[in-house]
């Protein structure tokens, strides 16, 4: 591969593979082809399992094993809520909104829980220009849906179909879409949906406040 190194900030090693950050802000994954080359992640790529950075929770002992499947973790660890679920400046907001500062391209946005993937894009790929880059899932039994907007351009490390662990990281914290600055919008609705969204757009799903569900977990924000 080559570089523009007018552009590029820093270059990231991912376990076998990099992230080139741009000084605009833009993270590139590239995938090492095994022959000391690396190519640009396309839509759809399974990255491989080298490139998920091991969960740690942040108040516990950092030689702590990750979590067990079945339990839920934050999000978005070290983070403040920024916004609740509820009536905003005349609208209704439909999830919650945690910021961190921990990184200067934001920190690593991380499954709850076992997660079935079935949205993931990248604000480059295409997908839902309000969204910026984000995931969908459900758990394995159904019973909640999950979104994750927002997420630094080119920072997706999931694809659709598959099945991420509690604390996996889906992307980094970000500021795309309809935005005003680097946050996570965390949404949960109740049931099996492949594609829900919020209205006005909505196509009958519904959205619950995120807090005491995470608290009922286990998960205190």
């Amino acid at each position: 591969m080559t570089y523009d190194y007018a552009t590029i900030g820093y270059v990231e090693s991912v376990g076998t593979n990099i992230h080139v950050h741009y000084k605009d802000g833009k993270i590139v994954p590239y995938i090492s082809d095994g022959h000391g080359r690396f190519i640009p992640r396309k839509a759809g790529d399974l990255p491989p399992p080298d490139t998920y950075d091991p969960y740690v929770p942040p108040t516990t002992d950092p030689n702590a094993p990750p979590p067990s499947p079945g339990s839920w973790v934050i999000p978005l660890a070290n983070a403040t809520l920024t916004s609740g679920f509820g009536m905003r400046a005349g609208g209704m907001h439909y999830g919650i909104d945690l910021s961190t500062t921990t990184a200067p391209s934001g920190g690593p946005v991380r499954s709850v829980t076992d997660m079935i993937i079935t949205r993931a894009y990248d604000a480059y790929e295409g997908g839902n220009s309000t969204a910026g880059t984000y995931v969908k899932g459900h758990t394995p039994d159904g019973a909640y849906t999950f979104t994750y907007n927002h997420g630094a351009d080119g920072s997706l490390l999931v694809a659709v179909g598959q099945t991420v662990t509690p604390g996996q990281q889906l992307f980094t914290e970000g500021a795309t879409g309809n935005v005003t600055g680097t946050h996570l919008h965390f949404e949960i609705i109740e049931g099996n949906w492949p594609d829900p969204w919020a209205p006005p757009y909505n196509n009958g799903a519904n959205f619950i406040d995120p807090l005491p569900v995470l608290r009922a977990h286990g998960v205190n924000i």
